[in-house]
């Protein structure tokens, strides 16, 4: 049953050309990328926001540093959050680029083919064409799913700061 997947797998690569596997290692970078960001929300910053409220409990401000203090903090949480959130944008930005650079080569290798066998056979044509619109197709279905993934990670990140905001606020 693996197996089958496994052909149909490497045959839609064969499909597509060189760009593809270009298309698939930008998919792996992202989903890496966005898995690191969601695990590090969901494990590693609740530990972080814990420790600093700890602390800013156990310390006494001075009551004239205490806004400065809250704006710092909450900064300081919002550029951890935020760590890698530019470079997961620019790869959603660029997968359907690249999967577009996929389908001009292919195009140019059609047109190529039918220069030098000078067959204008709709079918072969047609062939070459869909080989073409492959890496496109992989480069958009990859900029979506990123791109919904993403908006969610913005929206957690945004919750986080409010909430910490909030928590702050209590507190000093």
């Amino acid at each position: 049953m693996i197996d089958i997947y496994l052909d149909n797998f490497f045959s839609f690569f064969d499909r597509g050309g060189a760009v593809l596997y270009v298309v698939f290692f930008i998919a792996l970078c992202l989903w890496a990328l966005l898995i690191e960001r969601y695990m590090y929300i969901s494990f590693e910053y609740k530990q972080y926001r814990k420790n600093m409220m700890d602390e800013i409990q156990n310390n006494s401000y001075n009551a004239r540093f205490k806004e400065e203090i809250k704006k710092y903090l909450i900064e300081e949480s919002n550029l951890k959050l935020k760590t890698g959130l530019s470079f997961i944008k620019t790869l959603i930005i660029v997968c359907p680029l690249v999967g577009l650079l996929g389908t001009v080569t292919g195009m140019i290798e059609v047109f190529d083919v039918m220069a030098i066998s000078g067959a204008s056979n709709v079918k072969s044509m047609a062939n070459g064409v869909s080989m073409a619109t492959i890496p496109t197709m992989a480069g958009m279905v990859v900029a979506l799913s990123g791109i919904l993934f993403e908006k969610k990670l913005e929206l957690s990140i945004k919750y986080n700061t409010d909430r910490l905001y909030l928590e702050i606020s209590k507190v000093l």
